[in-house]
């Protein structure tokens, strides 16, 4: 998309709407003014740290004009000081993220998601009349800086919660200040944001949206790895992830795990799928053809269909494609092809950086599995609009309303704008008794959410990842959904189609530990199991070979 078919999509209210017939493309942004963050407060319809930016109009929908549900307004609702944070007339939250540091622009579109809809919120009178303040502090990706954060906000700022916050170092800081275990910090706090380390994930107060990443427990189909290769009959694996992130390594070998189990013999003793290349890479690593020319020397193309899948951000992607396509390595870009590989990041590159940032044509054929609607479907007729649709165009409309510039809104902007809803969804039904107790019940308690189908389906407070997605691929330089007419997903959620299983993978490894790569099951041992009697019984490992 040109730059002026980008300004005139900005402008151009039907786009937005899905009337127009072009493809929607999420958009690229512009730094906010003098890099400044500002709070939700009084909801002026401003970008933060910008003055005199209008705002383009209410939000709309099926029906004309889109406001929050009078479910969360809740009407005619008054409460006082119930609990820390909160008054007769403010709810004071905080969002902890890293948008500076070594993973720059991953992580902005879940801040400005999570604000457009507490400002929202706030101008239609904020929820039982108290209006949402949120504080925004960005954490530079540094892991002390987010505990001494997490930590003021608690102490000094005197927050109700935490919604949104995202950020790599989050077990050290926000994980140890919202569990607060030890009654350090005034808490336990509520705490809705997607986690990137186990220690979060596995906190008690924490509840993240759509699912998050758990030490030994992954889908069968891991982010669209099973469906790919049936598609493509691939043989070989080669996986990449990220040495800082815990996360980005338990995903990985999950992954692993995955490919091993749904090719396995009926034996359990061999398998069809080999893990030809383990790779992991750093951060701030600038070059990766060595990583590129390694795989190549591990997987050999004459032992079968090869499949690069990582669990990486998105820049680490970018410099992982460029890597591919300087050691001429061809991606699939349909069934069928020969002399291709597959590549498949997750998530975190759905992004117009993971097409524009890469060089020309690297990134083309990839293919993304995606727990949210992506935004081409506001392209499509609205005839064929799902629910999902619907509450995918309220978040769009919502945040060009309050950020008329905004950064990409895609990669972790949907599950921020689930977090806030979920939050609001919460605080409302505890009513004018406001109080964190009521909110850690009621989201424990929370029934499967999907944000009125925009999102994979998971239960809160199961603290497990999503187990179904969709997906889309690189074609002709955008994105464009693998399937959209296919509504064969979950209850609540059909657009999600590419089912996945969960299962203990861990066990499933301890089980067949000679299938896999031996170079990292000491690692493996370490970190899966540290602190652990784990035993694995005859009938467990015979349970673990089941496929569905």
């Amino acid at each position: 998309m040109t730059p002026r078919k980008i300004a005139a999509f900005v402008a151009c209210a039907c786009l937005f709407l899905g009337a127009c017939g072009s493809r929607v493309a999420p958009l690229p942004g512009t730094q906010l003014a003098n890099g400044q963050l500002g709070t939700t407060g009084g909801g002026t319809g401003q970008v933060p740290g910008a003055s005199g930016v209008p705002t383009p109009g209410a939000t709309t929908g099926r029906g004309g004009i889109v406001e929050p549900p009078s479910s969360i307004l809740k009407p005619g609702c008054k409460g006082g000081a119930t609990d820390q944070g909160v008054t007769s007339s403010t709810l004071k939250l905080g969002l902890i993220a890293s948008l500076t540091g070594p993973l720059p622009g991953q992580f902005d579109s879940e801040v400005e998601a999570v604000d457009s809809y507490f400002r929202a919120i706030n101008d239609a009178g904020g929820i039982c009349g108290r209006k949402i303040i949120l504080e925004i502090r960005d954490d530079n990706g540094n892991g002390t800086t987010n505990l001494n954060l997490a930590s003021k906000m608690a102490t000094e700022d005197h927050i109700f919660a935490f919604v949104g916050s995202v950020s790599a170092p989050d077990d050290s800081g926000i994980a140890t200040v919202a569990a607060d275990v030890n009654h350090k910090y005034g808490g336990p706090y509520p705490d809705l944001g997607f986690p990137l380390t186990w220690k979060r994930t596995e906190s008690p107060t924490n509840f993240s949206v759509p699912g998050a990443v758990q030490h030994d427990v992954t889908g069968e189909g891991a982010s669209g790895t099973k469906w790919l290769n049936q598609q493509f009959g691939i043989k070989q694996v080669a996986i990449f992830w990220l040495r800082e992130s815990e996360v980005s390594v338990l995903s990985a070998w999950g992954f692993e795990a995955a490919d091993i189990k749904a090719k396995l013999s009926s034996d359990g003793k061999s398998s069809g799928v080999t893990i030809c290349h383990e790779q992991p890479a750093g951060v701030l690593d600038s070059y990766y053809g060595n990583y590129v020319s390694s795989m190549l020397a591990d997987c050999d193309p004459a032992n079968g269909p090869i499949a690069i899948y990582t669990t990486m951000e998105n820049n680490a992607n970018i410099k992982l494609a460029n890597a591919l396509q300087q050691g001429s390595v061809t991606l699939c870009k349909k069934v069928g092809q020969k002399d291709c590989m597959v590549f498949a990041p997750t998530f975190s590159s759905y992004l117009p950086s993971f097409i524009t940032g890469a060089r020309a044509h690297a990134t083309e054929g990839a293919f993304i599995a995606m727990p949210q609607i992506p935004f081409e479907r506001l392209s499509q007729p609205q005839s064929s609009w799902t629910p999902g649709t619907y509450e995918l165009q309220r978040y769009y409309s919502t945040l060009l309303r309050y950020y008329p510039r905004p950064h990409p809104p895609g990669s972790f902007g949907a599950p921020g704008w689930g977090s806030a809803d979920l939050f609001a969804q919460a605080a409302a039904k505890c009513g004018a008794a406001l109080t964190r107790s009521c909110v850690l019940n009621n989201l424990r308690t929370w029934p499967p959410y999907t944000d009125s189908g925009f999102l994979s389906p998971n239960k809160p407070g199961d603290h497990t990842i999503y187990h179904a997605d969709l997906l889309v691929q690189v074609q002709n330089g955008q994105f464009t959904e693998v399937n959209p007419q296919l509504k064969s997903g979950p209850s609540g959620a059909p657009d999600f189609w590419d089912d996945s299983k969960l299962f203990d993978w861990g066990i499933f490894w301890w089980c067949h530990q000679d299938l896999f790569p031996q170079s990292a099951n000491a690692d493996k041992h370490k970190l899966v199991y540290a602190g652990r009697k784990y035993q694995v019984t005859a009938a467990q490992c015979a349970a673990s070979n089941h496929q569905t």
